[in-house]
């Protein structure tokens, strides 16, 4: 038998190489995403969906039927959910006219109260919106342009998304057994269990972001209706729906109560009191639901999330921001149960052990700097 040659670069050279290739990477990424959004949000719902389809499977269903079956199933109660929300759209859509007509009031006794106390003529006013205001209102326009555009691109691609679900879920044996043919006899076994581990991630985070919705929205409805803000459940659904964007969404699906309760209502203990609930249950959320409900699979710390959040904004926008925080946890099952890759998913961690730097440490094994190898590990020998 041949010895093999390895040939040891320079550190640096390496470390370009490596930077090349994510710059490669993540360029690909934005290049393809049309391609690859779809994929991507398939292949999180394929792997939520496939332990149904695998029941009925065990009931005599026929395969296509079972994953046919759940994907109605789930339609139907996507539907019904969409259709309560749209309902309560129409009725506050009533609102529209006469909240134009109260914000005109509003704004021209807010420069009559300039005018008279800070002695600002109303030339001065617009001359101060125009040269302050403008550039926010830009940055404005271009995120709610940019949430257009995406929401409308993903509803053009929803049935895209479906067939490639079905068809993942259909063909799951096969994509299991092409893996395993790609891997040594040695690395069966490690690939099985990564693939059990990233199925318990997802389907923990699919159906406990699912949870934290349902409880979110609850919340927000009792408080709106106790302080009195009328379409409670349009705000409530709308703000929860909203928390599939971590951190963030709880916080921009509030803007829309507020700006309401400010301009229809007469006294400011109503946009105050609104703030101030939904800071509440943002705190809730964040701090005691969401880490109780979805409990430690992820084990992502908050700034491995953030990272996480905001380079899939930068790379799919808002498709990318819901997305990228499960595509990390799943990257953190794969680095864990890899002994070069281990200290990465502890670093992305909250500090845990896992299973793979206690073997490091008991048997004495150190990760070399030559890291990158470990990307190789499955070519055959």
């Amino acid at each position: 038998m041949k010895n093999k040659i390895r040939i040891e670069l320079p550190f640096h050279l390496n470390l370009v190489i490596v930077l090349l290739g994510l710059v490669l990477f993540f360029l690909i990424l934005v290049i393809a995403s049309s391609l690859l959004v779809p994929i991507a949000f398939a292949f999180v719902f394929a792997v939520f969906l496939s332990p149904i389809c695998v029941r009925l499977e065990r009931w005599r269903f026929p395969r296509w039927l079972a994953i046919l079956t759940t994907m109605l199933a789930v339609i139907f109660v996507i539907s019904v959910i969409f259709s309560i929300i749209f309902g309560n759209m129409l009725t506050f859509s009533k609102d529209v006219p006469k909240m134009q007509e109260r914000f005109l009031v509003l704004l021209n006794l807010t420069q009559k109260t300039l005018e008279q106390e800070l002695d600002m003529s109303s030339e001065k006013q617009l001359d101060w919106l125009n040269s302050n205001l403008k550039g926010f209102i830009n940055l404005g326009g271009v995120w709610l342009n940019n949430f257009i555009n995406s929401a409308t691109s993903f509803m053009a691609d929803l049935l895209l998304v479906f067939i490639y679900t079905f068809f993942m879920i259909y063909y799951r044996d096969l994509f299991k057994n092409f893996i395993h043919k790609l891997l040594d006899d040695q690395y069966h076994e490690k690939a099985t269990h990564i693939e059990v581990q990233i199925q318990k991630v997802t389907q923990r985070y699919v159906s406990g972001l699912i949870t934290v919705i349902f409880i979110v929205a609850a919340l927000n409805i009792v408080g709106l209706l106790i302080i009195d803000i009328p379409h409670a459940i349009f705000f409530g659904a709308l703000a929860a729906l909203l928390t599939i964007i971590p951190y963030i969404g709880v916080f921009i699906g509030s803007l829309l109560p507020i700006l309401y309760a400010l301009v229809m209502k007469d006294s400011m203990y109503y946009p105050l009191a609104v703030f101030i609930w939904f800071q509440v249950v943002q705190f809730l959320e964040g701090n005691f639901i969401t880490p109780n409900i979805v409990g430690s699979q992820l084990s992502i710390n908050p700034l491995a999330a953030i990272i996480a959040l905001l380079i899939g904004s930068m790379v799919w926008g808002i498709a990318g921001m819901i997305l990228f925080v499960p595509l990390m946890a799943m990257l953190k099952v794969v680095m864990d149960n890899i002994p070069q890759l281990a200290p990465y998913g502890y670093l992305i961690s909250e500090g845990e052990d896992t299973s793979v730097l206690q073997k490091i440490a008991k048997e004495g094994e150190t990760p070399t700097n030559r890291w990158y190898y470990v990307f190789l590990f499955w070519r055959k020998k």
